[in-house]
């Protein structure tokens, strides 16, 4: 029987809770296919629910050292948290982890891998052995500057939790009293926009990180993590966390700029000027911002002035003033914007001088795009044009119903 036979036999005996079945079946897919590193670990599971402790252990810790060997640091930890669940005298993963990060040193944290290499991270041991080198710590940037006795320390900091596909690890709203690290498996984020649609803006896998926003800014959740598939996840508490920060600082700085990146991400998801372009576009696009910043004060654009560049608002808030005067000579407000809203679309669309003023309401992140640029976005997917093109009459009439309300 070929292996993707056992497989399917396997996943239904294991649904059907026939656990000596799936075991067997398991056992010969790992017979034929060593190079299945997944079924290998379903194989380990199914020795636990039948009551083969031991015999659990033994193919756990050959997994966890496969990973260790290869790299894969926190497909390693995960498994480990395993292992001392079921033995908490076995030290053999932990060891492994700890001798090899030491010997290996700058070159092992610090390797680099490619998106193609990345996405074959499902089976490692298929994988040549330079390409699982290049991968290791670079999937998992919280622990690339630990080695030693001080990845041991953040190991034994962890918590194992596993969820089964379809769980749900947070949701919306909830606080964020944890950092989530994937040790095996892939998680999903998603968002809940003003219509009540739900919108996916990334999908992560193993030795990504995530729950950083709500972590970081001790706010509740901005979205929602789903389990796309069985997975376990690590978790760090705030305390123990902090800890390691005042030990290591680097560690926030790179928490930090992921955040910044994920917030990329869910504004591009959410912003109806990419409506109805893919997830992986959406990004490709991206690449056509640049980014700039401004602090609570600053004017961003003038009335009055050429502008041939048009804003997408990354974090913080944005105010849209007029200078034209109402009957007593004050200054009119139009509007204030938040993160996925954008503004200077007149003047790019018409090449005519700013309508409005624009004021960094506080601290501000946005994403800046020139004329140029915006006609290439547009000549390929010309829905974000009509989508412009809406929102400047849209507001036109905005503007001059504010003004009415002046006189």
């Amino acid at each position: 029987m070929s292996p993707a036979n056992l497989r399917n036999k396997a996943k239904k005996a294991l649904l059907d809770g026939k656990y000596d079945q799936a075991r067997d079946f398991f056992a010969q897919v790992h017979a034929q296919d060593p190079s299945d590193i997944r079924s290998f670990v379903k194989l380990a599971e199914m020795k636990e629910r039948t009551g083969d402790t031991k015999g659990a252990v033994a193919d756990y810790i050959n997994i966890a050292s496969t990973y260790a060997e290869q790299g894969f640091v926190v497909q390693a930890i995960a498994i480990n948290k395993i292992i001392l669940r079921l033995d908490p005298h076995c030290t053999d993963v932990k060891e492994k982890l700890q001798a090899l990060s030491s010997e290996r040193g700058e070159e092992w944290a610090t390797s680099t891998a490619t998106v193609e290499t990345a996405g074959q991270l499902s089976n490692p041991l298929g994988m040549s052995s330079s390409e699982r080198l290049k991968l290791g710590f670079t999937r998992t940037p919280l622990l690339s500057s630990l080695s030693g006795n001080e990845l041991n320390g953040f190991i034994e900091s962890l918590e194992l939790k596993q969820f089964p596909a379809g769980g749900v690890i947070f949701k919306e709203g909830t606080t964020g009293d944890y950092l989530y690290l994937i040790g095996m498996g892939t998680v999903r984020l998603q968002t809940q926009l003003q219509t009540g649609e739900v919108r996916i803006y990334s999908h992560l896998n193993e030795g990504d990180f995530f729950g950083e926003h709500a972590f970081m800014s001790h706010l509740s959740h901005d979205s929602s993590a789903i389990a796309d598939a069985e997975t376990s996840v690590l978790m760090v508490d705030r305390d123990t966390f902090n800890q390691w920060v005042s030990k290591h600082p680097q560690i926030k700085n790179t928490v930090e700029e992921f955040y910044r990146q994920r917030v990329l991400a869910k504004v591009l998801a959410v912003t109806p000027l990419f409506e109805g372009v893919p997830d992986k576009i959406r990004i490709l696009l991206a690449e056509r911002f640049s980014v700039c910043r401004f602090v609570r004060g600053d004017i961003i654009v003038h009335e009055g002035e050429r502008g041939n560049t048009f804003y997408l608002i990354r974090s913080g808030r944005v105010l849209i003033t007029t200078n034209k005067m109402d009957a007593s000579g004050g200054q009119v407000a139009l509007s204030e914007m938040g993160a996925g809203d954008f503004f200077g679309e007149v003047s790019l669309l018409t090449n005519k001088p700013r309508t409005a003023t624009a004021i960094a309401g506080q601290n501000v992140e946005l994403m800046e795009l020139t004329r140029e640029n915006f006609n290439v976005i547009a000549q390929r997917f010309p829905s974000i044009r009509r989508i412009v093109e809406g929102y400047q009459k849209k507001r036109v009439k905005e503007t001059i119903k504010a003004l009415m309300k002046k006189r």
